[in-house]
């Protein structure tokens, strides 16, 4: 199986409770669409520090973690709504180094209701 990629739109997700109780537009709220890596074997999406920034996300400090790398410590981003399809999910993102692939990680898969078919790669 090669790698599964969807299309995803990552909102800051203050102003998404702003928009969902009618005090802006969805065209005001921070957002970021991007091709994302679903990755079967993380456990929270990451984002990259250029969107985490773009969509004002606040750092909530450093968690050590383990990663693709090794262990080492991260940094973690509060307030973030992922939506794929009409399904939707709110976590904390791992802040990836700048212009890297965002990544779909297990707890934000599970929220959606998604599973990942091995066999298919969808």
């Amino acid at each position: 199986m090669g790698h599964v990629y969807v299309v995803a739109t990552f909102y800051n997700a203050v102003d998404y409770i702003q928009y969902l109780k009618g005090k802006c537009k969805l065209e005001d709220v921070r957002r970021v669409d991007a091709e994302a890596l679903v990755d079967t074997g993380a456990t929270f999406p990451a984002l990259p520090e250029d969107k985490v920034e773009e969509l004002g996300l606040p750092l909530i400090g450093e968690q050590p973690a383990e990663t693709a790398e090794g262990a080492k410590s991260v940094k973690l981003a509060a307030q973030l709504i992922i939506k794929i399809e009409d399904r939707s999910s709110e976590t904390y993102a791992i802040v990836r180094p700048k212009d890297t692939t965002p990544l779909i990680g297990v707890v934000a898969l599970e929220q959606m209701g998604y599973r990942v078919n091995s066999a298919t790669g969808s």
